[in-house]
């Protein structure tokens, strides 16, 4: 099955054609992902699926289908095959479905849309402080209705669908405008990315290699023909596998974790870190000197905070979602700046051609191989922006603060897709809240009431991006250009994803939610999540903060240092330390994963020094199954878990 389509008039027979049967089984996976990962999360505290930029719901699903649903189908009929451009399809959007669930779209909207009234008391304020100025749209209308989300639906009753309808709805323009900008700022830098710096997309090597061996002409995937293969997978695999008797028997012997650890004294911070075998995989695809400049950053970072500690330096309160401490947070922040603005200036002349087609129509530039027509993404990108600012505006927030707000926020999109697709790294989060920045630029103390008010309730849009859609629309956006995949695929597949998978995402966690009580799910977002919002802007609304000179100072160390490392590594040949570290070593999620990526370093290091590329090149397949080995024991985990252990689940988080 195939859906046929208009394409340019230079582009190769074989792309004239939309993988039809691809955008089906994509679909169902989409359907799986996001009813498998709220339950697994929030009912069978199993493993978390989604909260990643690899997460176990993309990589064990796509095993899935290409190791058993793909050869079945060719066992049953060899026609029936899915090709390589569906399963490139299929891939392209599980990226998508895996970006909405829990922490990535639907859990911080429903929780904190949910919140605003449920949780007020006369201790916290929020009925002083900002109840007046919350539109009536904006949240589901206060009442025993509202009580059941957190509480559970009372016998007899069902769920009240028709608090919800008004507040999704307009919840809905806003990700669709913000899904749509994303979408869009992806087609305007892909072919500077891919084509012109020629970045590495370390995170697409693995499914790449999943794909390309899939042909129609073989049962089985040839990627598992490689022995080093099954030697990573087995070590990964066993590892897991070897725990999974203890949840029967405690007794049961289990490896552990190997960790790194150097604990806290008076001034120094202390170091915790962990190996872990997937992320080791992983890690190998990278380029040496991000993983060199990741760790080395993070020591640094551990000099700077032992240094403020020693004098007694503070520059302020840590925000939530934010770097601790604070000088470290701002100072990452103008170093995200400093990374998007260089990236800009590097694509400047691909962005002059962009314009002039998009403004002129130029006939000279050709963008029929692009993802979107240069005039398309242009104006989609001018109208989510003004679309946006409106909706902020109408919420509360002036415009001055909502144009901070989405300056930060796009910033911070930009900094992680560039950060995931050029460095790999899997847990990474901006070092700043964005509305953080918007205040702080100001001052809390001079915004008013309703602007306040509005940025509290901006947490549901814009607060925790640990899964963001936009790195994996990137990859997304890799996989397509390598399969060759015809113009409209792109959209049509990201558009069908996100559009599943918000539909079933929102639906299902509203009826979980009121089936069991969200605040018994035991989960952040559901509880301290949804009200940390309020409880941040309430008291921020009673210290008046004004403007705070040294956010800006080390905002501005964060430009310089970065402007200054990005020269050094232009200029300077044997200069190895590169600016993406600086931007990131200071994130909690980084930290945690500076062990790894060391060894990574270490064990590519020395694999090149020693063969050079030709035995880099043969060690791919062990880390490609050091990789999908674990995550193959996670999922079967999770099935024991369905089964045996729902309430209280086994994680394999990496």
């Amino acid at each position: 099955m195939a859906v046929a389509v208009q394409t340019a008039p230079g582009q190769a027979k074989k792309d004239q054609r939309i993988p039809g049967r691809g955008l089906f089984f994509g679909s169902l996976v989409a359907i799986v992902v996001n009813l498998v990962a709220p339950y697994s999360e929030w009912i069978v505290k199993s493993t978390l699926m989604t909260t990643n930029y690899f997460p176990l719901g993309l990589a064990f699903t796509f095993l899935v289908v290409v190791c058993f649903i793909n050869p079945m189908l060719k066992v049953i009929r060899p026609a029936a095959g899915l090709s390589e451009a569906d399963l490139a399809v299929i891939y392209m959007m599980l990226l998508a479905a895996v970006s909405v669930p829990t922490y990535g779209i639907t859990g911080y909207v429903l929780s904190v849309s949910a919140s605003a009234f449920y949780f007020a008391n006369p201790e916290n304020g929020w009925a002083d402080f900002l109840h007046q100025q919350i539109p009536t749209w904006a949240v589901p209308k206060p009442g025993r209705k509202l009580d059941w989300f957190f509480e559970g639906l009372p016998p007899g009753e069902s769920v009240p669908w028709e608090i919800w309808i008004v507040p999704l709805f307009w919840w809905g323009t806003l990700i669709v405008a913000t899904l749509a900008l994303s979408t869009s700022l992806i087609a305007l830098f892909r072919s500077q990315w891919i084509d012109n710096e020629r970045l590495s997309f370390p995170l697409v090597s693995v499914p790449s290699a999943m794909i390309e061996g899939s042909s129609r002409g073989r049962i089985l995937p040839s990627f598992l023909d490689s022995k080093l293969f099954w030697s990573g997978f087995s070590v990964s695999f066993l590892k897991v596998a070897w725990e999974i008797p203890s949840y029967f028997y405690p007794q049961w012997p289990r490896f552990g974790r190997i960790r790194l650890r150097i604990k806290r004294g008076k001034i120094f911070p202390g170091i915790s870190s962990t190996l872990t075998l997937p992320l080791l995989g992983l890690s190998y695809f990278v380029n040496t000197d991000v993983l060199l400049s990741v760790w080395a950053f993070n020591l640094l970072n551990i000099a700077e905070i032992a240094l403020f500690n020693q004098i007694g330096f503070t520059i302020g309160a840590t925000e939530i979602y934010s770097v601790n401490p604070p000088s470290l947070a701002w100072q990452g922040f103008g170093a995200f700046s400093a990374l998007v603005f260089g990236g800009v200036w590097v694509a400047r002349e691909h962005l002059a051609r962009v314009w002039r087609k998009a403004w002129s129509g130029d006939p000279d530039i050709d963008d029929s191989h692009e993802l979107m027509s240069y005039r398309t993404s242009v104006v989609t990108i001018v109208a989510s922006i003004a679309f946006i600012l409106l909706w902020l505006n109408a919420v509360g927030i002036s415009f001055t603060v909502s144009l901070l707000l989405v300056y930060a926020v796009i910033t911070l999109y930009l900094g992680l897709t560039r950060i995931v697709i050029e460095g790999g790294l899997v847990f990474v989060r901006g070092p700043l809240l964005p509305q953080a920045f918007a205040m702080h630029t100001i001052g809390p103390g001079s915004l008013g009431p309703d602007t306040m008010t509005g940025l509290a309730l901006s947490y549901a849009w814009a607060c925790d991006p640990i899964a963001n859609f936009m790195p994996f629309g990137a990859n997304a956006a890799r996989i397509h250009t390598d399969h060759g995949l015809p113009r409209s695929s792109y959209v049509t597949a990201m558009a069908l994803g996100l559009g599943i998978s918000l539909v079933v995402s929102f639906l299902f966690s509203l009826k979980l939610a009121y089936t069991t009580g969200g605040y018994n799910f035991g989960d952040w977002i559901f509880g301290r999540g949804g009200q940390v919002p309020f409880d941040t802007i309430v008291a921020k609304i009673k210290a008046g903060q004004g403007v705070q000179p040294w956010y800006y100072i080390f905002f501005g160390i964060g430009i310089v240092a970065t402007t200054l490392l990005t020269y050094l590594r232009h200029r300077l040949p044997w200069w190895r330390l590169h600016p993406l570290g600086f931007s990131i070593a200071s994130v909690g999620q980084v930290q945690w994963t500076m062990f790894t990526l060391f060894v990574a370093w270490l064990a590519k290091r020395i694999l090149i020094r020693t063969g050079g590329l030709m035995l880099y090149n043969r060690g791919k397949p062990f880390f490609i199954g050091l990789t999908l080995g674990h995550f193959a024991a996670a999922g079967l985990s999770f099935f024991i878990d369905i089964f045996w252990f729902t309430g209280h689940g086994h994680s394999h988080y990496f």
